[in-house]
């Protein structure tokens, strides 16, 4: 009869494994909501803010919303066309129907439309 040896694995590297995959679903969510933030500031330079005005507006969306609903206003955006101005882009952001964006985008329009410009 053969015996075949099982591994040993010391209880150090079970840890190191669990920090190492834990690690990985963290940076993987941070990076959906990364790269949310980046489609949500390029669709609102699309849609007509001014590009100081949309960076401005993403930063604070990504600090104020928690990924998915950050994901979520992201996708909502890319059905909404070009505005004739940057207070219709408002208008048409503030129509989604989520109340804890609602509540960020106004926060966030009316504090970076009085942003210094850089």
């Amino acid at each position: 009869m053969i015996t075949i040896a099982k591994p040993r694995i010391s209880p150090n590297a079970l840890r190191a494994l669990g920090i190492a995959g834990a690690s990985l679903f963290l940076a993987t969510l941070g990076g959906c909501a990364t790269a949310a933030k980046f489609t949500l500031e390029d669709r609102l330079a699309a849609l007509g803010l001014p590009s100081g005005q949309a960076a401005c507006m993403a930063d604070q969306l990504d600090e104020r919303l928690d990924s998915q609903d950050l994901q979520d206003l992201a996708r909502y955006t890319l059905t909404l066309s070009r505005a004739q101005s940057p207070g219709g882009v408002l208008d048409a952001l503030l129509q989604f129907d989520n109340p804890r964006a609602v509540v960020a985008i106004g926060q966030s329009g009316l504090s970076c439309a009085f942003a210094p410009r850089g």
